[in-house]
């Protein structure tokens, strides 16, 4: 097994400090792509990622946003044969929900105060879920060669792990959660462009699932709901002045 992560970043400070300092904790070898977009080379996430997995040499892709903090010098071998050990066609994930759930099947700790002692208890094994969080997550090299990140669908920053989910889903793939122990130190915020980004999915993946739940949203993908509900996310933006 080998392992490549790849990483867009365009906070030099964030990454080095938090993504690159716990990888350097590792025990595990691995390969690092990082790709620096401070000068805005990339216009999307799906852009910068289907880039840095094509120079990637691993087997085994794990794809981290710059503000991750992993735990432990375990964790990244822990989740990288979590990923090579899942059937085929499989997204693993280490943030996600289940259908029907209101709970997060996650070890994730969250936040500008980082306490390196505060450890979730969800035990090390696949949980099969509905969808996960785009922070940190992986899937096989082949497994992104046969569905790379969606630049038309996903062409921001927002929900390019969504319909990776809901692609492998709707084509023979499973969706899992592998619930490694690390900290995001951002907490994220919902744009119009997430929302308009929801939307969008809502249609293509119509035919193939009457909801869509992420870790923010529980949507039913019927055309006349989703429009209400960007019209009232619109709404709510104006009066309170600001994402929410």
């Amino acid at each position: 097994m080998k392992i490549s992560v790849v990483c867009v970043y365009n906070d030099e400070k964030a990454f080095q400090e938090q993504l690159k300092t716990s990888l350097e904790n590792q025990l595990v070898e691995y390969e690092l792509i990082s790709i620096c977009n401070k000068d805005k080379t990339f216009s999307s996430a799906s852009s910068a990622l289907n880039f840095g997995a094509g120079q990637a040499t691993g087997d085994v892709l794990i794809f981290s946003h710059q503000d991750i903090f992993i735990k432990g010098s375990d964790q990244l071998e822990l989740l990288a044969r979590a990923i090579q050990e899942a059937p085929e066609y499989s997204v693993v994930g280490t943030q996600g929900i289940v259908d029907k759930s209101k709970c997060d099947v996650t070890n994730i700790t969250a936040g500008q105060d980082y306490n390196s002692s505060e450890i979730h208890n969800y035990e090390y094994k696949l949980y099969e879920v509905s969808t996960f969080d785009e922070g940190l997550f992986g899937m096989k090299k082949s497994t992104w060669e046969r569905h790379k990140f969606d630049e038309k669908i996903c062409d921001n920053w927002h929900l390019y792990a969504i319909e990776q989910c809901l692609y492998a889903r709707s084509h023979a793939g499973r969706v899992y959660v592998y619930p490694i122990q690390f900290h995001h130190y951002s907490m994220g915020t919902i744009s119009l462009s997430y929302m308009n980004t929801l939307k969008e999915l809502c249609r293509i993946y119509r035919k193939d699932f009457k909801y869509i739940w992420t870790t923010c949203y529980k949507v039913r993908t019927n055309p006349i709901y989703i429009n209400i509900l960007v019209k009232i996310w619109l709404l709510n933006r104006i009066i309170r002045g600001r994402s929410y």
